[in-house]
């Protein structure tokens, strides 16, 4: 789960004000799972946790992939059938900020920091598609020692360095995520980073900048729900436009109600050959 600013135009003022569109995503590609890729975009007006919490009310996943955004912490005290939800944060994120740092300060802690970082992504790259059991194995065997020493170097580093320096910061940062950090360990269908959601969101960010601002919040709702459409499409490998188009026709031709799961993007062409 993800969110960027969705700015709205706010009438009688003469300039927008900042909403937000929420993604969330589910694939399971990178384990090899059953499940079609899917991502949900949400508008809100605000970035509360509260929205986070509203817009997964009924999801019945165990796991949230996200940042390190502290609106997201409430979910981990979430009454729910399957038990609050579990906090799985990002690798990239940590890693970026190591990356920011060698760019502007040429820290050869944080350029040691990128090539650590950089050792548990090449483990991941080797068993992506693989089965859950087998990418876990792999976890087990090789990224557990290594993010048990990158542990221990990041201790050994802070004891070193000013505590007011950014370079300390960022390491504190790791540590003090550091069981959401290391949740991949645990389970195989688990990803290293968001990058699969933040992939899915930038189309989003590129249109903002090209539209500028939605009309209303009901415009900004539509475009969230219109944004779903054309996201899960591409993640299913289908042309947007032509889905659209079939879709409609099949809706005006009558299709039934109960079946509108056959109209789902990643049974397309399959639903679409079929006689209505």
């Amino acid at each position: 789960m993800d969110e960027t600013k969705a700015p709205v135009l706010d009438p009688g003022r003469g300039q927008t004000k900042k909403g937000y569109f929420w993604a969330i995503a589910s694939d399971d590609r990178g384990h090899s799972g059953p499940s079609p890729p899917i991502v949900l975009f949400r508008y809100a007006p605000g970035r509360s946790g509260a929205f986070a919490q509203q817009f997964l009310d009924g999801f019945g996943g165990r796991f949230l992939q996200c940042d390190a955004y502290d609106g997201y912490d409430r979910l981990t005290e979430v009454v729910r059938p399957q038990g609050p939800w579990t906090l799985v944060h990002c690798w990239s994120h940590l890693r970026r900020r190591f990356v920011k740092l060698v760019r502007n300060s040429k820290s050869p802690i944080a350029e040691a920091a990128v090539r650590h970082i950089a050792q548990l992504y090449a483990i991941e790259a080797m068993v992506r598609g693989s089965s859950p059991d087998i990418r876990l194995a792999a976890r087990k065997e090789h990224s557990l020692p290594m993010v048990a020493a990158l542990k221990s170097w990041f201790e050994k580093q802070l004891s070193m360095i000013s505590s007011g320096s950014t370079l300390a910061e960022d390491i504190r940062y790791a540590l003090n995520h550091w069981q959401g950090l290391t949740r991949f360990l645990e389970d195989g269908r688990l990803e290293l980073d968001t990058n699969p959601v933040e992939n899915a969101i930038r189309p989003i960010c590129l249109t903002r900048k090209n539209a500028l601002f939605a009309g209303h919040e009901i415009g900004a709702e539509n475009w969230a729900l219109l944004a779903s459409i054309v996201a899960t499409c591409k993640l299913n490998d289908v042309n947007p436009a032509g889905y659209i188009a079939e879709t409609l026709e099949a809706i005006i031709d009558g299709h039934p109600h109960s079946r509108i799961g056959d109209l789902m993007p990643w049974r397309f062409r399959k639903a679409s050959s079929q006689p209505q």
